[in-house]
């Protein structure tokens, strides 16, 4: 490992070489979400449009309100696990638009109509399908943009999915990999990086140690994407190597059998937002396990914990970590090579992890939403010049 200096140039630097400016005029800036949850997407919506807020722009934030349709009674295994899911979270947050320093519009339809918000000079999709959306909306809701926060042709039907990646108007991404894939794949090189950024607010740590008792952490979904499967599977090897590994991870939902999650795990089921940064702060290393990720936000709030990263290439991370200097980046499915990557971490000695820890957290403060909330307003200044 070099535990030399760290570079202050990277991604969340390059993306962000425009300062915020002080605009005389302010924006009335719509986002469109197709519905809300505990997903990080979510979040990053929120945190970004309040930073446009703290900007002094007006800016709303309309959802989908209505809850999740149950699976048919017929589909019994499905519906038995949705009734538990619901009883085990009803004394839980159940998603990141409780409240919010922007305006939030709870629609109660399943799609959002230009009606259901007021005037504009932009109007944001943030979901494929919220793309289609708003593609007739007058021009009173102002310029069309879209956030495009992932590879989303799991989403629905790939073909349209990957029409409204050709639509015209604004495109903002929120990772390199992305860029490049709006370039390569879609023939659009004018998409904006506007990194997503830490939440300073309930993620900034103290340089620390490591813990007693070797201890590893994830956070847990239940979609293949999300490579939890193979998680577990790395963290069983761990534990022939280090028997008295700690595992811990939390999520939205409780593990499903199918994924074999081991029993000794320490599950949180929808922690409160004040107990996550304890948990990233009890790992030694953070894992992400996906099989892609538009950005991995626990990676980079992990990472400004003081958490080395051990991650997947699946996008996003390839951006926040640092190979053998934050942490480590492995193959895609590779639980051998997780593990491995994990024991490295894990048998460093307490300078060597030091130094990577102190490495993931400096990368980390590339990641700032105020600056990226900055880009983000100069684009849209410009574009609305244009016009």
């Amino acid at each position: 490992m070099n535990s030399g200096s760290i570079s202050v140039t990277g991604p969340g630097i390059t993306g962000a070489q425009d300062e915020a400016c002080n605009p005389t005029r302010k924006l009335v800036v719509n986002w469109v979400l197709p519905g809300t949850s505990l997903a990080g997407g979510i979040k990053s919506n929120r945190l970004i449009a309040e930073a446009m807020v703290r900007l002094g722009h007006t800016v709303n934030i309309a959802y989908v309100a209505l809850p999740r349709p149950w699976p048919k009674m017929w589909h019994v295994r499905r519906w038995l696990r949705r009734a538990k899911s619901e009883w085990d979270t009803r004394n839980h947050n159940s998603h990141h638009l409780e409240r919010s320093t922007a305006n939030l519009i709870p629609v109660n339809a399943r799609r959002i109509e230009p009606e259901h918000l007021p005037d504009a000079d932009v109007t944001i999709a943030t979901w494929w399908e919220t793309r289609e959306w708003i593609e007739e909306w007058p021009t009173s809701k102002g310029i069309k943009a879209y956030f495009i926060r992932a590879h989303e042709l799991h989403g629905g039907d790939p073909a349209r999915v990957a029409r409204t990646y050709r639509m015209p108007g604004l495109k903002f991404v929120i990772a390199r990999w992305l860029k490049n894939l709006m370039a390569e794949k879609y023939g659009d090189s004018s998409a904006v990086l506007v990194p997503n950024g830490v939440d300073r607010s309930q993620f900034e740590s103290e340089s620390r140690d490591r813990a007693v008792v070797p201890t590893v952490g994830m956070l847990y979904g239940v979609a293949t994407l999300k490579g939890a499967a193979t998680a577990f599977n790395a963290l069983r090897r761990l534990k022939d190597q280090f028997p008295e590994l700690r595992a811990i991870a939390f999520g939205s939902q409780l593990p499903m059998p199918e994924h074999e999650p081991p029993i000794w795990l320490e599950y949180h089921l929808r922690p409160s937002q004040a107990e996550i940064p304890r948990l990233y702060q009890q790992a030694d290393c953070w894992i992400v396990p996906s099989t892609t990720e538009g950005f991995g936000m626990p990676g980079i709030e992990a990472a400004a914990c003081h958490c080395p990263i051990v991650s997947t290439r699946c996008g996003g991370p390839e951006d926040y970590v640092d190979d053998g200097v934050s942490g480590f980046l492995v193959p895609i499915g590779d639980a051998g090579a997780i593990s491995d990557a994990v024991g490295r971490v894990l048998n460093l000695s307490g300078e060597k992890w030091r130094a990577m820890s102190q490495a993931s957290y400096e990368i980390s403060k590339r990641f700032d939403w105020d600056r990226s909330a900055g880009i983000l307003q100069n684009e849209l200044l410009r574009a609305l010049e244009r016009r």
